[in-house]
């Protein structure tokens, strides 16, 4: 793609440069014979895949401009504070609507809303412990234990009892069908594979699950499925607001048209010479470059607060220079702003001439103190001297 720009010259068009990620056989196209990256435009790359990329982004040219330290705790260290929770799938409705608006392909049959009571109302299925022990001894029925062993009780005694655990559990159990036939869902099916792994079948399902994952990372489960692809009703409700509100808005529905969505970009910096990445969150075939924020206020001198934080004017400018570099004539950037918590709206809004100008220099000034740094390794942290500060209370 380095000599795309040449090419463009003779009047082609950039998005005729644009490649799948992999190819038939599914081997990168964004790699050669030795895992050194190739310079190009590509589509159908995973973000998890994108962020292992080995090359600078504007994230960490975000995070360099807040000092070298920084840099080198984000990136270099092995220093770890994540918490040692699994949070994969704990996405947030941001998250969710930025799959709804850009790919909603990938959004719509690969998640369900998880039910709630509300959508069994016409069944008036029984909830609380009170409800559960009451059809148990109407039954003749023990009412003693958990709720859990309350409502395997009831539910083995009389099937037909709308019980709100089993309705839910069914909806989500015939979604799971249509995509994963093999799933293992009933205790039985449990107990069959934990034999075959000779594993214990006496201990807790919990516990069933826990060991099997050991030996078999790779088993579909219900309880892991219910984790990658069941999303809180609430969050699901939000993530579709943002949806509703982002496609409302006549200028942000026309910008987030007519292009590619998540679509990835390498190149070489003239100045550096390091390979830069990044990933746009829509690129028009105009060349008109969109960015989508989910934010707690679309109010015009507040997210100006955000965009100034959270340095989005960086992020601009590295992601014009990336795309230029690749042969694509980017020159205006738009973000679509949309909030979803406190009220539902969508604005969109574009960074000043000056400003852009003012972070264009501050960026390349970046680019060559990162260079720097990463050839010397001297991380300092808010002086290069290393002097005293002399400070007045």
């Amino acid at each position: 793609m380095s000599v795309a720009i040449n090419q463009l010259d003779r009047g082609d068009e950039w998005f005729d440069f644009v490649t799948p990620g992999y190819d038939s056989n599914g081997n990168p196209n964004f790699l050669d014979d030795t895992g050194q990256l190739i310079e190009g435009i590509y589509t159908d790359i995973e973000n998890a895949v994108y962020h292992a990329l080995d090359a600078q982004s504007s994230t960490g040219i975000k995070t360099f401009a807040k000092g070298r330290h920084h840099y080198f705790r984000q990136y270099l260290s092995d220093v770890c504070r994540a918490r040692t929770k699994q949070q994969t799938y704990t996405f947030d409705a941001g998250t969710y609507g930025h799959m709804r608006v850009l790919e909603p392909h990938n959004f719509h049959g690969n998640f369900i809303r998880n039910p709630i009571l509300e959508d069994f109302a016409d069944l008036n299925p029984l909830e609380t412990i009170d409800q559960l022990k009451a059809a148990l001894a109407e039954r003749g029925e023990a009412v003693s234990g958990s709720r859990a062993a309350l409502i395997e009780r009831l539910h083995a005694k009389d099937p037909n009892v709308p019980i709100f655990e089993k309705l839910r559990e069914g909806v989500i159990v015939e979604f799971l069908k249509q995509h994963y036939p093999t799933f293992i869902y009933t205790n039985d099916e449990l107990n069959s594979v934990a034999d075959l792994y000779g594993i214990v079948t006496t201990l807790p399902r919990d516990k069933k699950i826990e060991k099997l994952l050991e030996v078999s990372p790779d088993q579909l489960i219900y309880e892991k499925l219910v984790e990658q692809h069941v999303i809180d009703h609430i969050v699901w409700d939000d993530a579709k607001r943002v949806e509703k509100s982002t496609r409302a808005h006549p200028k942000a529905n026309w910008l987030l048209s007519d292009g590619y969505p998540e679509l990835t970009v390498i190149a070489k910096c003239k100045v550096t010479g390091m390979m830069l990445k990044v990933r746009f969150d829509w690129l028009r075939f105009d060349a008109i470059a969109v960015d989508l924020k989910t934010t707690l206020s679309t109010n015009p001198t507040k997210f100006a607060y955000q965009v100034r934080d959270l340095r989005y004017d960086l992020q601009q400018v590295f992601y014009t220079y990336v795309a230029n570099l690749a042969g694509i004539p980017v020159e205006h950037f738009c973000f679509v702003a949309t909030e979803y918590k406190d009220a539902d709206n969508c604005e969109t809004f574009e960074l000043s001439q000056k400003k852009q100008s003012e972070s264009k220099e501050e960026m390349f000034d970046l680019l060559i103190d990162l260079k720097e740094a990463l050839d010397t390794q001297n991380w300092y942290g808010h002086t290069k001297s290393r002097a005293t500060w002399v400070i007045e209370v």
